[in-house]
């Protein structure tokens, strides 16, 4: 009897592994949920009619948004962020949760990625780049008048319940911190103007809706 019960127990315990690895295996063969994607096209920049997309691989912790706000913070008095050191050098510290394209090779990394929920069922998002867009380009980075571009990039974009809007830059715009919403935000006061026009939130493929 002995030796049935520890018979028993062998293969239960036997066959627990085998369900726990397949089960391993079975989560480890799952494909990454794909990225929340986003598109638009350049308009009142030095580089018009570029068509952008952006992937957002995932969005912002709190931890994540406070050490972006921190490192941006010096920029609204025009100071760089440490002795010796750019806000884009601490920015390519951070870790990157999504990437902009704006055509060729090369995306440019975002460190920062804040979604709000609008009363009317539509979102406002705001993206953080560690490089300022079009720095890889033919014409260098993009430009809103004469004023020289930063070395990062602030994306807002505000879309409807449809997911259809229109998108602003920190080309040229005064940043501020946004204390209600714990995020950062362009213009104040002051009107911005439009960067991204037809810009929309692109619908997930068919399996991951």
């Amino acid at each position: 009897m002995f030796r049935t019960n520890e018979t028993w127990r062998v293969v239960r315990v036997a066959a627990l592994g085998i369900t726990v690895g397949v089960l391993a295996a079975t989560a480890a063969a799952q494909p990454p949920p794909p990225p929340e994607t986003f598109t638009g096209t350049t308009a009142n920049t030095s580089a018009p009619g570029v068509d952008l997309r952006i992937n957002v691989l995932r969005w912002s912790e709190e931890a994540d948004r406070e050490a972006v706000l921190s490192t941006i913070e010096p920029a609204l008095e025009g100071a760089v962020a440490g002795e010796g050191e750019t806000i884009s050098d601490a920015l390519q510290e951070l870790q990157t949760v999504g990437f902009i394209w704006t055509g060729g090779s090369l995306g440019y990394a975002l460190k920062y990625t804040h979604r709000t929920e609008l009363p009317d069922g539509g979102e406002h998002i705001v993206l953080v780049t560690d490089r300022p867009l079009g720095l890889w380009d033919r014409n260098g980075p993009w430009r809103d008048g004469d004023t020289e571009p930063r070395d990062f990039t602030v994306v807002d974009l505000r879309l409807d319940a449809e997911g259809n809007g229109e998108g602003r830059m920190s080309l040229a715009s005064p940043l501020v911190i946004d204390a209600e919403q714990q995020t950062v935000g362009l213009g104040g006061d002051q009107p911005v103007p439009v960067h991204l026009e037809n810009a929309k939130r692109e619908p997930l493929p068919y399996w991951a809706r």
